[in-house]
């Protein structure tokens, strides 16, 4: 494992609360939410940006903000991202570091749904914020000086398994036509026990197996939502059709393996793929770029990628 990702885990282990094993789900979502906001000090100083804003959209059952994140002046390209946290955790103000600095290297101004979270409101809430995000700032392409020919969907973790099922969606019901999708190191397959190597020999990098397994619980409704293809993408009927992809996966993370696959069905579908996978790298190093160098080479290469 890189040296740096190792430090990173040694002070995040050194931060985390005692929790006692049979800590029912609100003592172990309070611990689980304070770790997970622990991320947002990983980031390094803020990077000054040429203008932040919120759009508000009220067509829904309340009111939904989104953050955008305006490098420059002028008509610009926009990559909307779904933020990480397990979709019970984790916010927009937690990733505040790196969405600058993902606005600022690339030059793309970035859209941050504050998305609704479970428990307190479970799967498809997230998605469903996620598809009024999309259309919201693609119908005020105009207003707000976005080009409308360039919109990316774009998630780490949990927000890139939403990323993906957001591209199916404008696929299958008339949504804007992306330029792409960018999945970080995602979630792409939430049945219980499924079998993945990397589950086993990375547990406990920033993901433990058994705390994977409770925050699914508590983000779907129903066992059986596990298995529906906009929660495990890897078990979409056809990807055919899907935008250009860069997925990213890391070396010393449970999720690395189910992400793989989910990029071997991409390919298989005949998407136009380019996978990178960060060896010795951990989950959520996006996040980490005030600690970890590789989160720069990230950045160049996404910004790359998008052109």
């Amino acid at each position: 494992m890189d040296r740096q990702a190792t430090q990173i885990l040694e002070a995040l282990a050194q931060r985390a609360p005692e929790r006692p094993k049979d800590a029912d789900d609100a003592r172990w979502l309070a611990d689980f939410r304070y770790q997970t906001a622990l991320l947002h000090d990983c980031g390094g100083p803020p990077q000054p940006l040429h203008a932040i804003s919120h759009l508000m959209l009220a067509d829904g059952p309340e009111p939904l903000a989104v953050r955008l994140y305006r490098p420059a002046a002028g008509r610009l390209p926009l990559l909307l991202h779904m933020h990480g946290g397990g979709a019970i955790a984790g916010s927009v103000d937690g990733h505040d570091p790196c969405l600058r600095a993902l606005a600022h290297r690339t030059g793309w101004i970035v859209a941050a749904p504050l998305y609704r979270r479970a428990p307190e409101h479970r799967f498809p809430a997230q998605l469903d914020d996620g598809w009024r995000a999309l259309l919201g700032v693609a119908g005020r392409a105009d207003e707000l000086g976005v080009d409308a020919a360039r919109i990316v969907v774009s998630g780490d973790s949990i927000g890139g398994t939403f990323a993906t099922a957001l591209a199916v969606r404008s696929r299958d019901q008339g949504g804007p036509a992306l330029a792409g999708q960018l999945l970080l190191y995602p979630n792409t397959d939430l049945r219980r026990g499924a079998a993945y190597p990397s589950r086993q020999s990375e547990d406990g990098n920033i993901i433990a197996l058994d705390d994977l397994e409770r925050q699914i619980d508590l983000h779907l409704a129903c066992e059986a939502d596990r298995s529906l293809p906009a929660a495990s993408p890897l078990l979409m009927p056809d990807l055919h059709g899907l935008p250009r992809t860069l997925l990213v996966t890391c070396g010393a993370d449970p999720l690395r393996d189910e992400g793989e696959a989910y990029g071997e069905r991409l390919e298989e579908a005949g998407v136009d793929l380019r996978h990178h996978r960060f060896e010795g790298m951990i989950h959520g190093f996006l996040q980490m770029g005030g600690h970890i160098g590789t989160s720069t080479h990230l950045l160049d290469l996404i910004a790359t990628w998008l052109g």
